[in-house]
Parts: C-alpha cells; structure tokens; sequence
C-alpha cells in the first residue's frame, strides 16, 4: 500500500488497526492524513497552472536540453505538466 501524498510503502496487516483489503480510491498515511485535514485536497497547482499562459503550456511536452552547472554538461530534458506528477518531490 502506497501513501498518496509521500509514497512510503505499507503492508496493510502492519497497520495500527490493520486493514483487512486494500482500500479503494486515495490513501494516505497517519503522517499525511493530518496534513490532508489541515491543507485540505486542493493543493493549488491546478489555479496555478491554469494562470500560465498558452506560450508556456504549449511547450508540454517538449524535449529540451538543460545544462547541470559547471563539470556536468548538457542532457536531454522532458518539459511536463505537473499537474501529471505522481507523488511528491
């Protein structure tokens, strides 16, 4: 069982209660369940995203390259939506 929010690895009989099945839909862990009450579902991504203009999310799904800094050169990297993102960074 994966947490939706911090993807930490669960077995479900190690829980406190321990669950019987796999729950459908969202699951979150105790750690991340009080931070879903308090910020609620609504992260913000989706109004901050929609506020970009077309210039910016026409470029989704674009391949560019981006350099790393000095000593470590240039490498292909994948412009994305991240309202696609699973998981947090």
């Amino acid at each position: 069982l994966l947490c939706e929010r911090c993807n930490a690895e669960y077995h479900t009989y190690c829980l406190d209660p321990p669950l019987r099945a796999v729950p459908i839909g969202d699951w979150y862990c105790d750690k991340c369940i009080s931070w879903t009450e308090i910020m609620g579902e609504d992260d913000g991504l989706d109004e901050l995203v929609n506020a970009l203009s077309p210039e910016y999310t026409s470029r989704f799904g674009e391949i560019c390259w981006a350099q790393g800094g000095t000593g470590f050169g240039w490498w292909p990297s994948f412009i994305y939506d991240p309202r696609l993102t699973v998981g947090s960074a």
